[in-house]
C-alpha cells in the first residue's frame, strides 16, 4: 500500500528542491592565470558533474557513513548497494541535505551544497539543492488525481506551461490514459511511475531514489528498473538509487557503490565490480562465486582444477572479441592464495578429462546452477544449459576457464568472513 498525504500550505516540497541562489560557483583561476602570463593557452578540465568528497555522518558516537567519496558525470546513473544497516539510505539523505553532516564537501554543477571541516561550515537548504525524489512509499497524494500528482512540484509554472509539461510526463511514463484517476486505481507500478513522474516534472538536476522498487513484486522489478532507466536516459537525468537488490542495481545504473558498515568499499561499473572485485567482501556480495586454494608459481597458480595460467591470453578456448581483462594481483612464488571462481568460469565438458561430482542443483529454467565438488572436496558453482540435467551423485566433466584472474590473501579470506559471520569460500 501506498502511503497517501495530503497537501498543506506550509509542507516542505521535497519532491522538487530548487537550486540555492546563495551557492557559488567552485572557481580556482590561479594555475590559468600564470599560464597567460607565461604566454601558454591552458587546458580545459570539466570537473565532475557531481561530486562528493570524505563525506562523514554521524549520530551521538556513532558514524554511520564514514570517508565516502566519489563522482558521477552528468546524465550518468549511481547506486549504493549493501545489506540493510551499512549507510546507503543515510547517504542518500545527507546529499539531499537531510541529514547533516560532520566531514566532508558535496558539489552539484561546479556549486558547493555543503562543505564541513574544522575550519568551516557551509550548506545549503534541502529545497534549494536543484533535486528531486523518489521516496520508497511513493508519497503521491490520494485525494489527488495523476495530473495533479505531477504538477504539485511545478505548481509555480504558467498554467498553460504546468499542463504542456504534465502531458509530456504523462507520455514519458506511458500513463497518459491514466491522467485522470486518482492513486489507488493504478497498479504499484503504475503508482511507482507517477512519483517517478512528478520527481522529474521540475527538471532536477540531480534525482534520488530510495529503494523505489521495493513494494513490487519480484517479477515486476527488474523490467520496471530497465523501464525507468530508459526514461532516465531520454531526459538525460543523473540520479542516485539505494538498493539492496543487485539485479536493480545492474539493470538500472552506470556506476555501483558497495557499501560494508558505512564505508563506500568499491565504487566502479557493474562488470568491473562482478569481475574485478576489490575485496572479498565485494566478491562475495556481487554475484555468485567460490574460493578455491592456490599456491603461487612463477608463470601460473597451481591449483586442484589444474594450472591456472597468470595470462588470460594464452587460453585456447579465447574468442577473438573478448575484453582483455586487467592483470591480476601479484603474490610471490609460493604464496598461498585464494582464487576466486565465479559459475561461469566453470564449463560443462562431456569430452573432458576432469571430472566433478554434483553435490547439488538449483533449476533456474533456461539453466541449472550445480553446486560441484572437486576431486580435493573443494566446491565451485557451474551455470549449466537446463538441457544437460544430471543429478545429484553424478560426475560431469567440467573445463576451467578463468578470463578474469581474481586473487585474495588466505587472511583476506578470512577476515572478511569474520566480518559479515559467513564463509565466503562459497556463496549461492
Amino acid at each position: 500500500m501506498s502511503r497517501q498525504l495530503s497537501p498543506t500550505p506550509d509542507s516542505q516540497d521535497f519532491t522538487s528542491f530548487k537550486q540555492s541562489e546563495e551557492s557559488s560557483p567552485i572557481k580556482d583561476n590561479t594555475s590559468a592565470l600564470h599560464a597567460e602570463e607565461r604566454g601558454v593557452t591552458p587546458a580545459v578540465s570539466t570537473p565532475p558533474y557531481f561530486t562528493v568528497t570524505d563525506m562523514a555522518v554521524g549520530y551521538g558516537e556513532v558514524m554511520v557513513v564514514d570517508g565516502m567519496s566519489f563522482t558521477l558525470e552528468q546524465g550518468e546513473i549511481g547506486c549504493f548497494l549493501g545489506y540493510s544497516g551499512c549507510g546507503k539510505t543515510t547517504a542518500l539523505r545527507a546529499i539531499a541535505g537531510l541529514e547533516p553532516i560532520r566531514r566532508g564537501r558535496i558539489e552539484l554543477n561546479n556549486h558547493c551544497l555543503t562543505s564541513q571541516s574544522a575550519q568551516k561550515s557551509y550548506t545549503v537548504m534541502p529545497a534549494k539543492r536543484g533535486m528531486g525524489m523518489v521516496f520508497q512509499d511513493y508519497a503521491l497524494f490520494g485525494h489527488l488525481s495523476v495530473a495533479k500528482n505531477i504538477a504539485f512540484g511545478i505548481h509555480r509554472l504558467p498554467k498553460a506551461e504546468q499542463k504542456a509539461r504534465v502531458a509530456e510526463m504523462l507520455a514519458l511514463v506511458g500513463l497518459t490514459e491514466h491522467a485522470n484517476k486518482r492513486p489507488n486505481e493504478l497498479s504499484g507500478g503504475q503508482q511507482q511511475r507517477v512519483a517517478l513522474a512528478r520527481a522529474l516534472a521540475p527538471k532536477p538536476k540531480l534525482l534520488l531514489l530510495d529503494e523505489p522498487f521495493s513494494n513490487l513484486d519480484v517479477v515486476l522489478r527488474e523490467s520496471l528498473a530497465t523501464n525507468v532507466r530508459d526514461i532516465l536516459k531520454r531526459t538525460n537525468t543523473t540520479a542516485i538509487l539505494v538498493t539492496h537488490d543487485q539485479n536493480e542495481a545492474f539493470a538500472l545504473a552506470d556506476k555501483i557503490g558497495v557499501m560494508q558498515g558505512g564505508r563506500l568499499i568499491q565504487w566502479a561499473a557493474p562488470s568491473m565490480l562482478y569481475h574485478e572485485p576489490a575485496s572479498p567482501f565485494v566478491a562475495d556480495f556481487i554475484g555468485e562465486g567460490s574460493m578455491i586454494d592456490g599456491i603461487m608459481r612463477s608463470d601460473h597458480i597451481e591449483s586442484v582444477l589444474g594450472p591456472i595460467s597468470m595470462d588470460p591470453t594464452l587460453d585456447p578456448y579465447q574468442c577473438n572479441d573478448d575484453v582483455s581483462a586487467a592483470p591480476p594481483k601479484v603474490f610471490p612464488t609460493g604464496a598461498t592464495v585464494k582464487v576466486l571462481v565465479r559459475p561461469d568460469d566453470i564449463v560443462h565438458d562431456d569430452n573432458s578429462a576432469m571430472t566433478a561430482l554434483v553435490v547439488g542443483r538449483v533449476f533456474r529454467g533456461a539453466n541449472y546452477l550445480y553446486q560441484l565438488q572437486l576431486a580435493d572436496g573443494q566446491q565451485v558453482l557451474s551455470l549449466v544449459p537446463s538441457h544437460h540435467d544430471h543429478a545429484v551423485g553424478m560426475h560431469i566433466g567440467i573445463r576451467p576457464l578463468l578470463k578474469h584472474l581474481v586473487l585474495f590473501e588466505e587472511s583476506q579470506v578470512t577476515q572478511a568472513a569474520s566480518n559479515t559471520g559467513r564463509s565466503v569460500s562459497h556463496s549461492a
